[in-house]
């Protein structure tokens, strides 16, 4: 699978760590965004909410001219670092963990706070333990998308060995050859983390899903 014609190897890589590292920053974005606006008062809360939900209904295929010209200004065309970072702060996320995050029961906080904790300790060491289950699914979620990320990598990767998989997979499709052989040992090598990740995180990923629409 792996020689200087179809580094598939490679591709696949490059598709676990952007991948694990995108899902890593999601995390901790849309996790500090979402216990913001859901235990922190202050002016315009709500229409910032408001704003970050309206990014859902905006088409993504709309924003890859405008990425595309943040990353070239960056340098980050043809690196990792631009399937990593564009995306990160993750409108969903935010979403998603603000309902988890409403649901807790205050009494926990408030606890803290009698035994002297700042906010940023009762965001660490009480809510984001008891969010698991919501942080398991977030990252399997984010992990997905960008490990089935297929355009915006067409567009801002262009050596071979930068490729992740399934962009990659597309180059084995020609005009008048096709390598099948190599194309389906790729498919089920993409499909094996997959099956691994909601194998593992099964459990966490019903959890969150069930709690996250409890309180609005």
């Amino acid at each position: 699978l792996d020689n200087s014609a179809n580094p598939v190897l490679r591709w696949f890589l490059n598709s676990m760590l952007a991948a694990t590292l995108h899902s890593l920053l999601v995390l901790v974005t849309a996790s500090m965004a979402a216990y913001a606006l859901a235990r922190m008062r202050f002016r315009g809360r709500g229409v910032s909410f408001a704003l970050i939900v309206g990014t859902l209904f905006i088409p993504p295929t709309s924003l890859i001219i405008p990425n595309f010209l943040i990353v070239d200004t960056l340098n980050w065309i043809d690196t990792l670092t631009v399937v990593v970072v564009p995306g990160a702060a993750s409108a969903f996320g935010v979403f998603f963990l603000r309902q988890f995050f409403l649901s807790l029961p205050r009494e926990l906080e408030e606890a803290a706070v009698l035994d002297g904790a700042n906010q940023w300790q009762i965001f660490y060491r009480v809510v984001l333990p008891l969010s698991k289950p919501a942080l398991a699914t977030l990252a399997v979620l984010s992990f997905l998308t960008n490990w089935n990320d297929f355009l915006w990598p067409i567009f801002v990767l262009f050596s071979p060995e930068q490729l992740t998989l399934p962009p990659g997979l597309g180059l084995l499709q020609g005009s008048y050859v096709t390598d099948y052989p190599v194309i389906m040992a790729g498919a089920a090598l993409a499909s094996v983390p997959v099956l691994i990740l909601f194998v593992l995180a099964q459990r966490h990923i019903i959890q969150g899903v069930s709690r996250s629409g409890l309180k609005g």
